[in-house]
C-alpha cells in the first residue's frame, strides 16, 4: 500500500525546540494569559489595523496623486479598486481551498493548525511592514499602483485568509470541555475586541487617523512598520503557548497516519447535514457581506461628514468615548450573563438593539445625541456578536463529531465552504469606497462631499446592519446547540474512554488527568520553595526547620480561614 503524502512530518516542526510550553492536560492560567489573550495580539494588530486603515490610505492616496482636479481619474481608479478587491476575494477562494489542502496532509507533533499560523504569520507581519510604503506615490508614477494592488491582493489571500480560518477555530482544537471552551473563546475575543478594539479602533480612530494621519500621508508607513515588529515575539508567544490537544485525541483514537485521512464526500455531508453548523455558516456569511461592503472608512466618513467631525476633531474622540463604553462593561458582564440565560437568547436580545438602534440612527443621522445614543445602543447589542457567538461555532464541530464520527476543522471539506462564502463577498468587496469614488468623492482635507455622496455615506452605515440584525433575529431561534452540549460532550469522552480500553490501555477520565496534574504541579512548586528557602536560609544563617515551620503555620492558617469563608457562604446560600 502506497503511504499517503504528508507535510511537515519531518523537518523544523518535528525538532522538539518546537513543542509547546503548554503539557498540561487542561488549560492553565499560564497558557490562558500569554497564548489566548497576550500572544494573538501581534498578528490582530498587524490584520486589523491594515484592515482599518487601507481603504482609507488608497482614497488620500487617490487624491495625493491626482488632486482634486482630475475627477474622471479619480472616478477611473474607483472602477479599478473594485475590479482588484473582487479579484483579491477570488483568489481568496482559491487560497482557502490550498489551505484545506495543507492542513489535509498536514501530520506533525505540533498539530494540524499551529504550524501554519506561525508560517503564515510571518507572511502576514511581512506584507505589513510593506503595503503603506511609498506614500504619495513615492515618484513611481501609474507604476505605484502595480506595487499597491499587488499588495492589497497578498493581504486579502495570504496575508488575512489563514489568520481567520486560524482564529475562528483553533479553541475548539484544543479541549473538548465547554466551559473551557466557552472560556478560551471569551478570552480570545476579549483580545480581538477590547484590547485591540481600546488600541486600534479607538487610540488609531480617535488620535492617529485624524491627527496624524489624516494631515501626513507619510505617517502610514512609520505606524505599520512599528507594530509589524512588534508583532514578531507575540507571535511566537501565541505559539509556544497554545496546543492542540483535540488532534492529539483524534491521532491516538484512529492513528496519527489517519487522522486526516477522510473523504471529501464524507466530510462535506458531515457539514451540510448539520443543522447548527450550516444555521452558522448562513449567518456568518450575511454578517460577511456586510463587513466586506463596509470596509473600514464607513463609521470615519459618517462622523467626518454628518456629525461634524471635519471641524470639530473631538467629535471622534466622543463618539468613541460613548460608543466604546459597552466594550468595557461587556468584558465584565456578558460572560456571567451569557452562562445564566444562554448564548443564543443573549445574542437575540442584543441584535434587537442593533436593529432599533439602526433605525433610530438612520431617522435622524445628523442629530448628534440622538447618533450617539443609535451608537450606543448598537455598539451594546453587539456585545454578544463580539465576545460570546462565536463559541457556538465551536459547539457545532463537536455536533458534527457527535453525529459523523470525524473532526473536521481547518480539512477540505470546511475550506470549500469558506471558499463558496468568499466567492459570495467577491461582488461586495470593497463596495463602499468604490462607490463614493465613482460618486466623485475625493478624501483630500478640506473637500465637503456633495448631497447624494452624503445619502449614500448614512444608507451604508445604517441599513447594512438592519439586514443583518433581521438575519440574526429570524435564524437564532433555530440554533438551540447549548441544550444539547452535555450530552454531545459525555458521549465523545465515551468513544475515547472505549478507545483506549479497546486498546488495552488504562484509561484516565479528564477529572483525574486534572487531579493528577493539580497535584504534580502542586509537588514540584512545593519542592522548588524547600529548594529556595534552603538557599536563603543558608545565605543568611537561618535556621531551616524554623523558617519552614513559619511559612506552613502561615498556610495552614490561610487555609483554615479560606474554609471557614467558604462555609459560611455555602450556609448562606442553603438559608
Amino acid at each position: 500500500m502506497r503511504k499517503p503524502f504528508t507535510l511537515l512530518s519531518r523537518g523544523l516542526f518535528e525538532k522538539p525546540f518546537m513543542d509547546s510550553k503548554a503539557k498540561t492536560r487542561t488549560v492553565s492560567r499560564k497558557e490562558l494569559i500569554l497564548g489566548h489573550l497576550i500572544g494573538p495580539l501581534g498578528l490582530i494588530f498587524v490584520v486589523n489595523t491594515i484592515a482599518a486603515l487601507v481603504e482609507k490610505f488608497f482614497t488620500q492616496q487617490v487624491g495625493a496623486i491626482y488632486g482634486t482636479g482630475n475627477i474622471a481619474m479619480v472616478q477611473a481608479m474607483g472602477g479599478r479598486y473594485e475590479v482588484v478587491m473582487t479579484v483579491a476575494k477570488l483568489l481568496a477562494v482559491g487560497l482557502g481551498l490550498v489551505n484545506g489542502w495543507l492542513i489535509q496532509h498536514t501530520q506533525s507533533r505540533q498539530g494540524r493548525m499551529r504550524p501554519w499560523h506561525l508560517i503564515f504569520g510571518f507572511v502576514s507581519i511581512i506584507i505589513g511592514g510593506l503595503i503603506f510604503l511609498f506614500p504619495g506615490g513615492g515618484g513611481l508614477g501609474e507604476n505605484y499602483w502595480f506595487y499597491f494592488f499587488a499588495l492589497i491582493i497578498c493581504y486579502h489571500t495570504v496575508g488575512s485568509v489563514y489568520f481567520y480560518l486560524f482564529r475562528d477555530t483553533i479553541v475548539s482544537l484544543i479541549s473538548r470541555s465547554p466551559s473551557e471552551k466557552y472560556r478560551l473563546k471569551f478570552t480570545r475575543q476579549v483580545c480581538w475586541t477590547l484590547i485591540s478594539g481600546m488600541i486600534i479602533g479607538m487610540v488609531i480612530n480617535m488620535v492617529v487617523l485624524p491627527l496624524w494621519l489624516e494631515k501626513d500621508i507619510t505617517g502610514y508607513p512609520i505606524l505599520m512598520i512599528g507594530l509589524s515588529i512588534v508583532a514578531i515575539p507575540l507571535l511566537l508567544l501565541e505559539y509556544f503557548y497554545t496546543r492542540e490537544r483535540i488532534t492529539e485525541d483524534v491521532a491516538y483514537e484512529v492513528g496519527i497516519e489517519n487522522e486526516n485521512r477522510i473523504p471529501l464526500k464524507q466530510q462535506i455531508r458531515a457539514l451540510v447535514t448539520n443543522k447548527y453548523f450550516m444555521i452558522i455558516m448562513i449567518l456568518m456569511t450575511v454578517g460577511g457581506i456586510v463587513d466586506n461592503f463596509k470596509g473600514g472608512n464607513v463609521q470615519y466618513f459618517y462622523i467626518k461628514f454628518m456629525l461634524d467631525g471635519a471641524n470639530n476633531p473631538f467629535m471622534y474622540t466622543l463618539y468613541q468615548v460613548v460608543t466604546g463604553i459597552p466594550l468595557g462593561l461587556g468584558a465584565i458582564a456578558i460572560y456571567p450573563i451569557a452562562k445564566k440565560f444562554g448564548i443564543r437568547n443573549v445574542t437575540w436580545c442584543g441584535y434587537l438593539l442593533v436593529l432599533l438602534g439602526s433605525v433610530l440612527g438612520w431617522m435622524m443621522p445628523s442629530n448628534v445625541p440622538v447618533a450617539m445614543a443609535a451608537g450606543f445602543m448598537r455598539q451594546l447589542g453587539m456585545l454578544p456578536n463580539n465576545y460570546i457567538w462565536g463559541t457556538l461555532l465551536l459547539f457545532s464541530y463537536d455536533s458534527v463529531e457527535h453525529k459523523s464520527h470525524v473532526r473536521l476543522e481547518g480539512l477540505l471539506g470546511v475550506a470549500i465552504i469558506v471558499a463558496i462564502q468568499n466567492a459570495i463577498y467577491a461582488p461586495f468587496a470593497g463596495g463602499y469606497e468604490s462607490a463614493i469614488l465613482r460618486l466623485g468623492f475625493v478624501d483630500m482635507e478640506g473637500i465637503i462631499p456633495g448631497g447624494s455622496i452624503i445619502s449614500f455615506m448614512t444608507l451604508a452605515f445604517y441599513l447594512f446592519d438592519i439586514i443583518l440584525a433581521v438575519a440574526f433575529l429570524v435564524l437564532l431561534p433555530m440554533l438551540d446547540i447549548e441544550k444539547k452540549m452535555p450530552v454531545i460532550s459525555a458521549e465523545l469522552i465515551e468513544r475515547k474512554k472505549q478507545a483506549a480500553l479497546a486498546r488495552g490501555e488504562e484509561w484516565i477520565s479528564p477529572e483525574e488527568h486534572e487531579r493528577r496534574e493539580a497535584e504534580e504541579a502542586e509537588a514540584m512548586k512545593e519542592a522548588d520553595r524547600i529548594a529556595d528557602l534552603k538557599e536563603r536560609c543558608n545565605k543568611k544563617g537561618l535556621n531551616f526547620d524554623a523558617e519552614n515551620r513559619k511559612y506552613l503555620e502561615a498556610e495552614a492558617e490561610k487555609k483554615a480561614k479560606a474554609a471557614e469563608k467558604t462555609a459560611k457562604k455555602a450556609a448562606k446560600t442553603r438559608k
